[in-house]
């Protein structure tokens, strides 16, 4: 059992009742098919990068990573790539996939001047999907084909292609699109959130998930996904185009849940362009339109942001609150928290302190709920920040050290001194030098786990200054 938090209780600042409504949580475990024995020891030969130029599988790669005087040439690469992705055994669905990113880098690679991010980029992006796939496998983290292209930019690469578009990578569209074109490129399907699935899954499937909503014709998903993606690379009269396409046809087919999420995605994209009008329309259409929860959520979550940085804090604080609501109804803990934080940083801003005080306290106690220390970390942290700018620093440290003690249990190292350090700083202030130290120190301890030189260098400074 778990609590739930709904609009009567968040608005009873504003005259409504409190009430807390208690649901059931199912706990459901999915089950997932393991690798034969075969292909668990073949694939758990992994090489990094530093250990060697090795496939996953042992085999030895073409590209000569630890020759610095030698130039690499994109074709190699992705020759490499292919080579990989079949190696390690990839089904069909992941080699399509990646397939889809390297396509975009042969018809970047094909330009007179190829753009060097977008390259990278998408070396990256098929990098992670082949290393999902990996630790899914073996179910143990690996980074080794991420290890692996981190390694390649490290040379000197030529980005400019010698072959010819070969006819699968055939796939980037003219700068000015037909509707026709859009129709027949091959896109390849892949999960819409950066949480990939091997399979997926029905509309009410992933509303039990927290998910988001997925397009179940096969067509309409293509096309949301291929605008997704001209979106990821800031392509925005590109993903623009797209995504009319896309509404175009899912209102031929009647998919309103489905015109609902690209507003959103919509939204999205005005707001990274910084136009908030039109991200406000995009994200009310989403809001307006949505059969799910927590898409509901999320675009009242965002344009509660909005009106939030254009300090409009009347709107700012109904939008939070509707979206407590819908993150409730939805069972989404984690956003919910993340909003009713919102709504305490709102009440700290303008310093009507016991509403702030109480919401801090819903946040953190919704994010106690989600057994997610990441979240518990980020929500704790904020708190603590929040309750020292009302002056409360004893609760501030406490709440540092709560932020601390999640962090460390998910090995954030760099968070965990940060947290440290801030409590470390109030302890100064109470002029208590020697605890002071001594949080400084836990703070080295931990920055010393990881690659941040500045953040090393600002704690040795600090301890120092005492």
């Amino acid at each position: 059992m778990y609590n739930t938090i709904y609009p009567g209780y968040v608005n009873s600042y504003y005259g409504v009742n409190n009430k807390l409504i208690t649901r059931k949580q199912d706990d459901e475990k999915s089950s997932r098919s393991s690798q034969s024995a075969e292909n668990n020891t073949q694939q758990e030969r992994q090489h990094t990068p530093k250990e060697g130029a090795y496939f996953p599988n042992g085999e030895k790669v073409a590209v000569d990573l630890f020759n610095p005087k030698k130039k690499i040439g994109i074709d190699q690469i992705l020759s490499d790539f292919k080579n990989t992705t079949n190696a390690i055994g990839s089904p069909d669905e992941i080699k399509k996939e990646v397939a889809s990113y390297l396509d975009l880098i042969q018809s970047q690679a094909q330009k007179d001047n190829p753009n060097q991010q977008i390259i990278q980029t998408n070396l990256k992006n098929a990098s992670q999907i082949l290393d999902e796939y990996i630790t899914k496998t073996l179910k143990k983290p690996s980074k080794v084909v991420e290890n692996w292209v981190d390694a390649l930019f490290l040379q000197q690469i030529d980005y400019k292609s010698e072959k010819p578009i070969e006819p699968e990578m055939q796939q980037e569209t003219p700068p000015t699109p037909t509707p026709v074109a859009e129709e027949q490129q091959e896109i390849v399907e892949e999960p819409l959130e950066q949480t990939p699935s091997e399979t997926i899954e029905t509309p009410q499937q992933q509303q039990q998930n927290n998910d988001i909503y997925v397009p179940s014709d096969p067509q309409l998903r293509r096309m949301f996904i291929q605008a997704k993606k001209y979106a990821a690379i800031d392509n925005k009269e590109r993903a623009l185009y797209s995504f009319q396409n896309t509404m175009d046809y899912a209102d031929e087919i009647g998919d309103t849940q489905a015109c609902a999420m690209i507003h959103f995605e919509e939204g999205k994209l005005y707001n990274d362009f910084n136009q908030p009008e039109d991200a406000l329309y995009s994200f009310d259409r989403a809001a307006k339109q949505s059969l799910d929860n927590n898409i509901k959520a999320k675009a009242h979550l965002s344009m509660g942001k909005i009106y939030d940085d254009f300090v409009d804090i009347q709107p700012a604080v109904e939008h939070y609150s509707a979206a407590v609501s819908f993150a409730g109804e939805a069972d989404n803990l984690k956003l919910q928290s993340k909003a009713l934080s919102d709504l305490a940083q709102i009440h700290t801003d303008t310093y009507d302190k016991e509403a702030a005080k109480k919401f801090m306290t819903l946040a953190c106690d919704v994010a106690d709920e989600t057994k997610d220390n990441k979240v518990r970390g980020y929500i704790y942290s904020k708190n603590a920040k929040m309750s020292e700018t009302l002056g409360e620093k004893a609760k501030a440290i406490n709440l540092y050290g709560i932020s601390a003690k999640a962090f460390l249990d998910i090995n954030d190292d760099e968070n965990v001194a940060k947290s440290y350090m801030f409590a470390a700083d109030l302890m100064k202030q109470y002029g208590n030098n020697a605890k002071a130290k001594k949080l400084l120190y836990n703070a080295y301890a931990a920055a010393q786990k990881t690659d941040n030189k500045d953040l090393k260098n600002q704690i040795t400074q600090e301890i120092a200054a005492l």
